[in-house]
């Protein structure tokens, strides 16, 4: 066995089979796929041999570039793939034993397979993505492909699935998931005004809804421009309210105080403003991720597309997620309070892109408390989401 390398180059076999098993104790409850960075995302599963073992006999079904991934089955139940290791990748008779991430990741690029001047190549790699497979698909521009083993609440033992195939969804139905009813009441978000009937969100506030109600009126709202890959989306709504200036002329800072609001949980806390204080406790969000930062303002379910704010009002980001509350793209509570904003810089390229007519507004320079919770009362409205 051989100490494994991050960025460390092998020439491989063109036919090589892989084997990678999972040895640490989370292993049972990650899989492992071959994804194709080209022709539209092809995607191979891995045979499992056992609960912690996978095998794939002979790479060459999958041309050109490709990724090996492992990432959780089930994000509603929490966890990282940095719980399966020690990693033991081995491939054409060699085994390699990949080093434990220093960051904690759901989603987790084992290596890379490429073509270099007619020779077969494999970069190991060990970097991923704290938000898990949904993140790593954004990344790679693949929306709807499908991923194996996707969100399988339970693992069989190894004799229950028939040999040495891929497991089946519990249900039977593939990875398929039965359609809400029309009408059917799918959840609740934030947004905030950034214009006259123009309203800002994450794009997975709104996924799968086709009616949106905007704030205690619930006025009807319709579907400007949806942008996956940073989880944001454009609403236009005929809804009363005052926008919120963008600041977009001057970078944040670490440390920089901020307040998070929005409609956390209205089911249990009630349909009004929550708005929480904290600081700007880093930079760049999960993996490096320079159009997000993280902040440390207490955020609940349905905090998503709410307004993040500086001391003075004015919208330096869309909150995103949070590693101890976000739902479905929840992989496990790592420390208190570790959320992520999307940069407002983004909101106004997006617009922009999408033809929404933003009118120039001066930053607030007042920051009396009271004002500036006023301006974001007027401004931050709930979202309901129907299917």
């Amino acid at each position: 066995m051989q100490p494994a390398l991050p960025g460390q180059r092998l020439a491989i076999t063109p036919k090589a089979d892989c084997r990678i098993h999972l040895r640490g104790a989370e292993g049972q409850r990650i899989a492992v796929a071959a994804i194709s960075q080209g022709g539209g995302g092809r995607v191979l599963a891995f045979d499992r041999l056992d609960p912690q073992q996978w095998f794939m006999q002979g790479m060459a079904e999958l041309e050109g570039d490709f990724e090996i991934v492992a990432y959780v089955m089930d994000d509603r139940h929490g966890g990282f793939v940095n719980a399966a290791y020690p990693i033991e990748f081995m491939v054409d008779g060699t085994t390699h034993q990949m080093p434990q991430p220093a960051e904690q990741l759901a989603a987790v690029i084992l290596a890379e397979v490429y073509t270099r001047n007619g020779e077969r190549r494999m970069k190991l790699s060990n970097e991923g993505f704290t938000f898990g497979i949904d993140a790593y698909v954004r990344a790679r521009n693949l929306a709807g492909v499908q991923v194996p083993f996707r969100n399988t609440p339970d693992v069989p033992p190894p004799g229950n699935h028939g040999g040495n195939g891929p497991i089946p969804h519990p249900d039977g139905r593939g990875h398929n998931r039965p359609k809400p009813a029309p009408g059917q009441l799918l959840g609740s978000g934030s947004g905030v005004l950034i214009a006259p009937d123009i309203i800002v969100t994450n794009a997975h506030v709104i996924e799968d809804g086709q009616r949106f109600e905007i704030g205690p009126a619930r006025d009807v709202a319709v579907t400007l421009a949806v942008d996956v890959q940073h989880d944001l989306a454009l609403l236009r709504c005929q809804t009363r309210g005052e926008p919120l200036p963008i600041r977009i002329g001057s970078p944040l800072f670490l440390g920089e105080d901020i307040m998070a609001a929005g409609f956390p949980l209205i089911d249990v806390l009630g349909a009004d403003l929550k708005v929480t204080t904290g600081n700007v406790s880093g930079l760049t969000g999960g993996g490096g991720d320079v159009s997000r930062f993280q902040f440390s303002a207490p955020i609940g379910s349905g905090s998503s597309g709410g307004a993040i704010i500086d001391e003075f009002g004015n919208l330096v980001g869309v909150t995103s997620a949070s590693l101890a509350h976000d739902n479905m793209r929840n992989r496990g509570s790592i420390s208190e309070n570790v959320n992520f904003g999307i940069r407002a810089a983004l909101v106004y390229e997006m617009a922009a892109a999408a033809g929404a007519d933003l009118p120039p507004m001066a930053v607030s320079t007042d920051n009396l408390r009271r004002n500036v919770v006023a301006r974001a009362r007027n401004a931050v409205v709930p979202i309901i989401v129907h299917a």
